[in-house]
């Protein structure tokens, strides 16, 4: 029941994104990005668990990441094509999310963060000296979130979809690999309409399977849980909103 209303919130804010009326670009770029990074740090203050990467919410737990790294990657890969102060801003955004990913920790989801920050740095073709000083620092963050132990255990139908699947039965696997590939063909024929910061989400979301095979993180959108869903929804509103005229 808790899966099934979270696929209907996200429905509803993939729609709510489509027909609200237009805001600016910077401010809601400037609003995604402080809520990413608050809601990222939140965790955080949580002593009673290890790691910190949900915020409880009454009886239930939400696995923040997922819900708000879509979005975050969304408005700074936009923002970097709009000007130098953007620019700056965005990648200094990313580089304290995965900061806060890292003391989480959440290797996994520092990686797709990192992997979707270098597609936007391709796509835009900053010179060599500005890639760097802007990709080392992420590289060692992201570093750093390696190093740190993380002592969960993966469960069957969160991180372990694709093995699970695929010991039921060979159709079965095939048909849930077919729908991970699914989800990134989808995202990069969209791209190819006019949104190429797609691109990225695609990118992070492949991280994030790939991770998932290792039992490191949740399948998105197919494991077991409403972050990644609700994650999802939200970015679709987002490129609702943004495909205003």
């Amino acid at each position: 029941m808790m899966h099934l209303s979270a696929i209907f919130v996200a429905g509803g804010l993939a729609w709510l994104g489509g027909n609200i009326g237009k805001l600016s670009h910077r401010l809601i770029a400037g609003a995604i990005m402080a809520a990413a990074l608050i809601g990222l740090a939140i965790p955080l203050f949580d002593a009673s668990s290890y790691p910190q990467r949900w915020v409880s919410l009454g009886p239930l737990k939400l696995y923040i990441a997922p819900v708000v790294l879509p979005s975050l990657i969304a408005v700074c890969a936009i923002s970097v094509s709009t000007s130098g102060s953007a620019t700056l801003a965005a990648f200094a955004a990313v580089f304290v999310a995965i900061l806060l990913l890292a003391l989480q920790p959440d290797a996994s989801q520092a990686l797709g963060l990192l992997m979707a920050a270098l597609v936007v740095l391709v796509q835009q073709r900053l010179a060599l000296m500005r890639a760097c000083v802007a990709v080392i620092p992420l590289v060692l963050a992201t570093l750093w979130a390696f190093s740190r132990p993380d002592p969960l255990t993966p469960v069957p139908h969160v991180e372990e979809v694709f093995a699970l699947t695929l010991r039921h039965s060979f159709l079965a696997g095939a048909i849930t690999i077919a729908s991970a590939l699914a989800l990134l063909v989808g995202l990069w024929i969209h791209a190819l309409k006019g949104a190429d910061w797609l691109v990225a989400i695609a990118v992070y979301y492949a991280a994030l399977f790939v991770c998932s095979t290792a039992g490191m993180t949740p399948a998105p959108l197919l494991g077991y849980g409403a972050g990644p869903v609700l994650g999802f929804g939200l970015m679709v509103g987002l490129r609702r909103m943004l495909a205003r005229p």
